[in-house]
This record gives structure tokens, sequence and C-alpha cells, in this order.
């Protein structure tokens, strides 16, 4: 899995989306609440031309909609001490937030990324926030 992991993410092989499609759309097929991607900021946006949350959920043929935008640091390179103390990693697009919410990601650290996303859409409106990512490590 790291192997498989560190050629999509940093080696940009965007087609690997592929592997994981059938779980992803299995893991979300009857789901009524609204699936969120977690975001990239710009600057790793740039880096690495594709969001690899988006694309696997392209590739497992999911709608989902962007409700949340990066406004804080990357957490990559932190050490656990560091992403816990984190402070704001986010912050709202604009639209409306739905109640009932799936926050999606690639990999799941420590978990700070996720506590930030649900804490920021729970303050706008969301009742049900629901997390599902690909990796736990």
């Amino acid at each position: 899995m790291k192997d498989w992991f560190h050629q999509y993410k940093f080696l940009k092989d965007v087609l690997l989306a592929q592997v994981f499609a059938k779980n992803f759309r299995e893991a979300l097929k009857n789901e009524r609440a609204v699936v969120v991607p977690i975001p990239l900021n710009e600057e790793k946006l740039h880096e690495r031309s594709f969001s690899q949350v988006d694309q696997l959920l392209l590739a497992a043929g999911v709608p989902y909609r962007h409700l949340l935008e990066k406004c804080g640091e990357t957490l990559g390179e932190k050490t656990r001490q560091e992403r816990m103390a984190t402070k704001q990693l986010f912050r709202l697009n604009g639209e409306a937030v739905p109640k009932q919410l799936v926050l999606v990601d690639d990999l799941y650290t420590t978990g700070t990324t996720m506590r930030q996303a649900a804490k920021t859409l729970q303050e706008a409106g969301a009742e049900s926030i629901r997390i599902l990512t690909l990796i736990r490590a």
C-alpha cells in the first residue's frame, strides 16, 4: 500500500485511482448524505496537478460537493504532536452546508484533518458527519 500510495500521490500516477474505484463505489453506493472530499491547498494542488481524493471519487463515479477550502498549513511533514496542535485548517467556501455529510480523504493519520473539517462543517449547521478514508496509517 505504501508503494501504491507513493506512486499515486507523489509520482502523480492519476490512473491508479481506478485501482480503488470499486471499493469507493461499494462503500458509497447507497449513500444519501452529501459526499465532501477533503481539499488540497492551492500550492499542493498546483504541485501535484490533481486532487487525489477527487480523482478517487471521480473514478468511482461518486458525486461529491466541495464545501471546504484549505486555509491552514499542510500536515504532511509534521510530527504527530505538531499535527495535533494545529489550529485551523479549513474555512467554508460559501455554499450552503447540508445536514448529512460524509467526509472523504485518502489518508487518516492522527485524525486532525477530519476533526477540523467536521468542526467547521458542524459550526455551519451539519448535524451528521461520517468519515471514509482509503488508508489508516
